[in-house]
C-alpha cells in the first residue's frame, strides 16, 4: 500500500510526500517528493470535493488569504491558480462546501467568518466579490486567555443549509506562530464559548444562534456524529458530547458525556488539545472511533493520541507518538488504515497504521524533513 500526502505549514511552503508499505504492511517508508512555494503560513489544507487536482490553502497572517493551486498528480508539484481575501486576520481554518461552489474561511485573529465563492467553470479561480463578513460577539470568563472571539474552524452541518463555528475565545495575541502583532486590542470582537449557527439565507450567510459550552473550555474543534456533536475544548482538555437542537426550537442542548484526554499523571495546566478525527465506516473497520490530539506533553515519549469509543464515549487507548505540539493529524488511505500526525515544535511527521479494528496505533514511517507541519491533504 502507497499513498502521497501534502503538508500545510508555518512556512512558505506546502510540502509533497509519498508513503510505501513494507514488510507486509507492517513497515514503511516517508520521503519527500517535492516542496512548492505557497505564500506565508499556508496552515489549513484542503481539496475541492469533486476535482482532487486544485488545492486550497490559507495564509495565515494579518491580512488574511485563501490562495488555490493546481496540482500535479505524480510529483505532488504546485502551481498557484488564484487568491481572495478571507475577511479577516488569521485564517486558521476553512471549509470547501460539499457544493464545492464556495469557500467559508474561520479568521482565528479578526473574530469572524468569510464566504468565498468559486467559479462554477474553474473552480481554481476564487471571487474577489466575497460574501458578508459574519462578525462574532461576546465575552469568555478568563479575561487572560477569553478576551476576544477566535472561530477555529467551520464545518458544514447540513449541506447548504447550516455550518457549525467552534469559537475558541483563547488569547488576546494572534495565532502563535503568526507574524505579526495586534497594535490596539479594542479592534478585535469579543467572543464566548459557544458552536455558533450560520444559516444560508438569500442574502447569505448569516449568525442565527449558538450552542452553548461549559465556561472556560475553549471549544476548538468539532465531529457531527449521527445526531451527537462532539466538540473538543482546549482549554479544558475534555471531549464532550452533546445533542443539537433543531434550529429555531427553545430546546437547550443536552449533555451527553465529558471525558478528559490527557494521559494519567499529565497536568491540565500545560497541555492543550489540537484536533479530532472521526474513523470512517468500512468492511475494514466496522468500529467507528474518535481521536484527540494532546499538544504540549513535556513527557520525553512527547504528546499522545487519546482514542475514544463511541455510545457511550469513553476512552479506550493512550498512544504515544514522540511529537511535540501535534497540530496536525488526518486519517486516510483506500479504507482509513493510516493516521498521520505531525510535531509541530519537534518530532517530525509519523505515519501509525490503525490496528486492533481502529483501537491502536502501530508506528510504521516518520519523517523529519518538514518545518512546523500544521495540516494534510492525503492525494
Amino acid at each position: 500500500m502507497s499513498f502521497k500526502l501534502l503538508v500545510g505549514s508555518y512556512t512558505a511552503f506546502i510540502t509533497a510526500l509519498s508513503f510505501t508499505s513494507s514488510g507486509g504492511g507492517t513497515n514503511g517508508t516517508l520521503s519527500l517528493l517535492s516542496q512548492s512555494n505557497a505564500g506565508s503560513n499556508p496552515s489549513w489544507i484542503a481539496f475541492h470535493p469533486r476535482n482532487t487536482s486544485v488545492l486550497y490553502a490559507s495564509q495565515e497572517n494579518e491580512n488574511g488569504q485563501i490562495l488555490s493551486f493546481t496540482v500535479d498528480p505524480t510529483t505532488g508539484q504546485l502551481t498557484q491558480r488564484g487568491t481572495a481575501p478571507s475577511g479577516g486576520g488569521g485564517p486558521a481554518h476553512f471549509a470547501v462546501l460539499q457544493s464545492g461552489n464556495e469557500i467559508v474561511a474561520a479568521n482565528y485573529d479578526g473574530g469572524s467568518v468569510e464566504d468565498i465563492p468559486l467559479n462554477p467553470l474553474d473552480v481554481a479561480q476564487l471571487s474577489n466579490t466575497t460574501g458578508p463578513i459574519i462578525t462574532f460577539t461576546g465575552s469568555g470568563p478568563n479575561k487572560d486567555s477569553q478576551a476576544s472571539s477566535h472561530p477555529h474552524q467551520v464545518v458544514e452541518y447540513i449541506p447548504n443549509t447550516e455550518l457549525l463555528v467552534p469559537d475558541l475565545v483563547n488569547t488576546r495575541q494572534p495565532s502563535p506562530h503568526a507574524s505579526y502583532t495586534f497594535t490596539d486590542e479594542t479592534t478585535q470582537s469579543k467572543g464566548s464559548d459557544k458552536v455558533w449557527r450560520l444559516s444560508r439565507t438569500p442574502s447569505g450567510w448569516q449568525n442565527v444562534g449558538s450552542i452553548a459550552q461549559p465556561a472556560g473550555s475553549g471549544p476548538r474543534h468539532i465531529v457531527v456524529h449521527e445526531g451527537s456533536l462532539y466538540i473538543l475544548h482546549e482549554l479544558s482538555n475534555t471531549l464532550t458530547q452533546q445533542t443539537i437542537p433543531p434550529l429555531g426550537s427553545l430546546l437547550a442542548p443536552q449533555s451527553i458525556s465529558s471525558q478528559s484526554i490527557i494521559p494519567t499523571g499529565a497536568s491540565n495546566t500545560t497541555l492543550g488539545a489540537g484536533e479530532l478525527l472521526l474513523s470512517p465506516k468500512n468492511a475494514m473497520y466496522p468500529t467507528q472511533y474518535l481521536y484527540a490530539t494532546n499538544r504540549n506533553d513535556p513527557d520525553p515519549a512527547g504528546d499522545s493520541i487519546a482514542i475514544f469509543a463511541l455510545d457511550p464515549l469513553r476512552l479506550v487507548a493512550q498512544v504515544r507518538t514522540g511529537l511535540k505540539h501535534i497540530r496536525a493529524a488526518a486519517i486516510g488511505g483506500a479504507n482509513g488504515e493510516y493516521l498521520v500526525a505531525g510535531g509541530l515544535n519537534g518530532g517530525g511527521i509519523v505515519v501509525f497504521l490503525r490496528t486492533n479494528g481502529g483501537q491502536s496505533l502501530t508506528e510504521l514511517a516518520r519523517y523529519n524533513g518538514v518545518v512546523s507541519p500544521t495540516s494534510f491533504a492525503f492525494f
